[in-house]
């Protein structure tokens, strides 16, 4: 007969406290996430991967994405913005484009 019952005053100034305590504690947690350092973290790992394939392009025939991505456990998008990064320095060559591929060769294997 009756339907659901409803909470009391107290029960319900109680519900609302709670949520503004815990949109607090959310916004504080934003606010450090922000400040944290996780960009520059990244850019760092960006500047050492791009340090070690610098080193390692010069004992490989050819190079993809997907060889850098698997190789030093990064994303797909990380090695294909490292590889692109090297190739307007000089040191890469892009020997093939597809669709999804792209693959490059050392400067000085292609150029002789």
């Amino acid at each position: 007969m009756g339907g659901k019952k409803r909470p009391t005053l107290s029960q319900l100034a109680k519900k609302a406290e709670k949520a503004g305590q815990q949109q607090q504690q959310a916004q504080a947690k934003g606010k450090k996430k922000e400040e944290g350092g996780a960009k520059k973290q990244q850019i760092t790992a960006e500047e050492r991967l791009l340090e070690a394939l610098s080193k390692e392009i010069q004992t490989v025939n050819a190079i993809t994405a997907y060889d850098v991505a698997s190789k030093y456990g990064v994303k797909m998008t990380v090695a294909l913005r490292a590889l692109r990064t090297l190739r307007a320095k000089g040191d890469l060559v892009l020997v093939s484009k597809g669709h999804r591929t792209e693959v490059y060769a050392p400067a000085r294997r292609a150029a002789s």
